[in-house]
């Protein structure tokens, strides 16, 4: 009997198949080639005109077309830099739409994937705040002590922000406020991320003033036999608004003989600055705190020059040109519960210049004064409480950032 030869029907099958095999792969590769070189070419080539596309759409409040803009190119582009600032715009699209999933999705992606690009820093900054925002502190730490260890300086001052938050939480203030200092000290001079940090720099710095806890700056003194809270004030440099604050203490109070009293030795001084109607508390260390301020409307300019607090006032009467005197308390009276009028400490300055309250917050931040530095109440009532007599004054146009050295 003779052997048997191969089918050649088989052989024809499994040579077609093969065949077929090669020619959808050929096709697949033929179809990716494609969608990456020359698809993905040209969104790449377009990427920088279709982020700014992005960017109009997204200000003109067209979020759905933002969208089906950057999706090509969080898709198909091969430029790091410009994948990550899509996912960011995409981010904050999903975010301000309330998809929060959707927004963290897209900064995981742009802080995990792409930690060569030069935007990697912001990504992972983005994504830590919105972590934080959501809850998952742990989470957030975890990315800001990746920045603090590895950005440079001028770009890791939000997370120094996001780790001084973290030990508020823990209630380590003294903590936070020296993350805060280094985060001011970090981050561009009136930067975001330098207003931020000034204004949690600020809170804290006073929270730890006010505070009956003991500091490291913060000293005691004991009662002696005939001192009143006006007395040791003098004594100590400080004001009694600070005294009674810091130690739980009212007008009512009665001091006790050998009583310990929290103080904090400060020496400040101030800088209103005109350009952008703020006033700079500062001390030894540099920034203290930063408030708004209205000043001087046009025709009554808010007068550059050096001064310094007169006496202080708590619920001033105002002498209002042309109209008598206003009592306290009355709805007319402009200067609200605290006047600390401004002393010129040079010829040609006006006398009659000085920082008080208002009954109208909304001209805080305007220019709508008649010269004077006007606050909203709370913040007046605690500015008062912080600074005492001849403490000095400059009013300058711009305040240099080496002003705060």
């Amino acid at each position: 009997m003779s052997a048997r030869k191969d089918d050649p029907s088989l052989t024809k099958i499994i040579i077609i198949i093969l065949a077929i095999g090669a020619a959808g792969y050929g096709v697949w590769r033929g179809a990716r080639w494609f969608n990456d070189e020359y698809i993905g070419g040209a969104t790449t080539a377009k990427a920088p005109e279709s982020l700014d596309m992005a960017r109009t759409y997204i200000e003109e409040g067209r979020t759905a077309e933002a969208r089906e803009v950057l999706r090509p190119i969080v898709a198909r582009v091969k430029d790091d830099a410009i994948v990550v600032e899509a996912l960011l715009l995409l981010a904050d699209i999903e975010e301000k739409a309330g998809d929060i999933p959707a927004a963290l999705d897209c900064l995981e992606r742009a802080a995990n994937e792409f930690p060569n690009s030069p935007e990697h820093p912001k990504a992972a900054l983005a994504y830590a705040r919105l972590l934080e925002q959501q809850g998952r502190v742990p989470d957030a730490v975890g990315v800001y002590e990746e920045v603090q260890a590895s950005a440079p300086s001028e770009l890791r001052a939000p997370a120094l922000t996001g780790l001084g938050r973290q030990k508020e939480r823990d209630g380590d203030l003294w903590g936070a406020r020296e993350l805060y200092r280094q985060a001011v000290e970090d981050a561009a001079w009136d930067s975001p991320a330098w207003q931020d940090a000034l204004e949690a720099l600020g809170k804290a710095n006073v929270a730890l003033l006010f505070s009956p806890a003991e500091t490291p700056e913060s000293k005691a003194y004991v009662v002696e036999k005939g001192d009143n809270l006006t007395n040791i004030g003098v004594k100590l440099n400080t004001t009694q608004g600070l005294l009674m604050r810091a130690n739980g203490m009212t007008q009512e109070s009665t001091l006790r003989l050998n009583q310990r009293l929290k103080y904090t030795p400060k020496e400040f001084r101030i800088v209103i600055e005109r350009s952008k109607c703020r006033l700079f508390l500062l001390d030894k260390d540099g920034l203290f705190k930063c408030y708004r301020v209205g000043l001087g409307m046009p025709g009554h300019e808010t007068t550059p020059g050096s001064y310094k607090i007169g006496t202080k006032q708590k619920d001033p009467t105002w002498y209002k040109p042309g109209a008598g005197p206003i009592p306290p308390g009355d709805p007319r009276n402009e200067l609200g519960t605290r006047w600390m009028p401004l002393e010129p400490l040079a010829e040609g300055l006006p006398g009659d210049l000085g920082i008080h309250g208002t009954t109208d917050p909304g001209t805080v931040g305007q220019y709508s004064s008649h010269g004077c530095a006007r606050m909203v109440m709370e913040e007046v009532e605690e500015l008062y409480d912080l600074v005492v007599r001849s403490t000095p004054v400059d009013i300058v146009d711009v305040f240099q950032p080496d002003a705060s050295n």
